[in-house]
């Protein structure tokens, strides 16, 4: 169960990266970190709960046969568990059935028993497959083998039951677990199961992102990756109207396209004079409260943006582009609103300010919005 939730909370983790670097929304971020945290406690729990599973039988007094070893090397590997560390002995170990050899074994072991796993100590272990050259410390040997353990301690020379290292025959043993036991046979069934998993939670969290990652791609596929964002790309008209949605109207005081967003000012409720600020951003439309400055004629600032074509932004920005000289400009902005001053027929007319700013110079470039025609800065 435990490496379900894992990975469970690894796909989550690779699908929020995934929506973070696609879309920036932050929160994604918040997500996959959440996710990753899990995953690990989950995975942890896994591999811990597999290991003691697995130390369980081969700790089976029927089925491990006692040998005893001597310690060549020992040192930490880094890990730890519960405060324990996880160390790695060189051992020779000479089995009563078969030839002594050396032997390379990984163990979590308990801090108090440190002292007696010091290099040329000679210790008990237990060797579950006879098969194979993994072993385990047994801390608390059996009475006999206890004795035994003493006894060899004293021998010297050709009396020695465990042989010098460099008489033996190196033998590796099996990967293992963190506790020390050789992992369990691999289970394609169960390998396919938490990939398909993996992949559905994955897929599933980026649900949302979607859109903007199939609009990226197809931009990109076209040479034009500006194209995914929001003021040089198609989708004018579509988040007007998904922030006309969110105000409840039409009526708006301005409406402004950066780079990855729009930003709409229009009144806090339909027929309000009060004028609130409003947020397109990662495919999702926010009211996010009053405007820090209020226009001084609220209703003489209103147009309708229903009565605005919002289909030639990106030829309004080609241009000012073209009118300025700035061909590569490092931002683009383009703001829809009524001018300061009025007409000839005393209105004040809807107007396209194009605004472009590079490393060297910018400039803001007008246009009437009715018309597409340059006007006057």
């Amino acid at each position: 169960m435990l490496a379900i939730v894992s990975a469970v909370a690894f796909g989550l983790t690779a699908g929020g990266i995934l929506g973070v670097l696609v879309t920036g929304d932050p929160r994604y971020s918040i997500f996959w970190g959440v996710s990753l945290a899990v995953g690990i406690l989950a995975g942890m729990g896994s591999l811990f709960s597999t290991s003691k599973r697995v130390m369980a039988k081969a700790n089976d007094p029927v089925t491990g046969e006692l040998a005893l070893a001597r310690i060549e090397r020992i040192r930490r590997t880094g890990m730890t568990v519960n405060d324990q560390p996880q160390c790695e002995l060189v051992l020779t170990v000479a089995p009563r059935h078969r030839g002594p050899y050396t032997t390379v074994h990984r163990e979590v072991v308990d801090l108090v028993a440190l002292p007696r796993l010091q290099p040329g100590s000679i210790v008990v272990v237990r060797r579950p497959y006879p098969e194979k050259a993994n072993v385990l410390l047994v801390m608390e040997p059996p009475a006999e083998w206890e004795r035994l353990r003493e006894a060899e301690r004293l021998r010297s020379g050709a009396d020695r039951t465990v042989p010098i290292a460099s008489a033996t025959t190196a033998w590796a043993s099996e990967p293992e677990t963190l506790l020390g036991v050789p992992k369990p046979a691999a289970r394609p069934g169960r390998t396919a199961l938490l990939t398909a998993v993996f992949v559905i939670a994955a897929a599933l969290t980026l649900v949302p992102a979607y859109n903007t990652i199939g609009r990226m791609a197809r931009a990109i596929a076209a040479g034009d990756p500006a194209a995914a964002g929001v003021v040089e790309g198609t989708r004018h008209a579509e988040i007007v109207d998904a922030l006309a949605r969110e105000v409840g109207s039409t009526e708006f005081v301005s409406v402004a396209f950066y780079d990855g967003y729009a930003l709409a000012t229009a009144p806090s409720t339909p027929g309000a004079l009060t004028i609130d600020d409003y947020q397109y951003r990662y495919d999702r439309t926010e009211h996010k409260g009053p405007e820090l400055i209020q226009p001084e004629d609220p209703a003489g600032a209103l147009f309708d943006v229903s009565s605005v074509d919002f289909g030639d932004v990106r030829g309004l920005i080609a241009q000012a582009k073209e009118q300025s000289g700035i061909a590569e400009p490092d931002s683009v902005i383009v703001i829809f609103e009524r001018t300061m001053v009025a007409d000839e027929s005393g209105e004040r007319p809807v107007q396209a300010m194009v605004l472009l700013d590079s490393p060297y110079e910018d400039a803001t470039v007008l246009f009437d919005a009715a018309t597409g025609e340059p006007l006057a800065a």
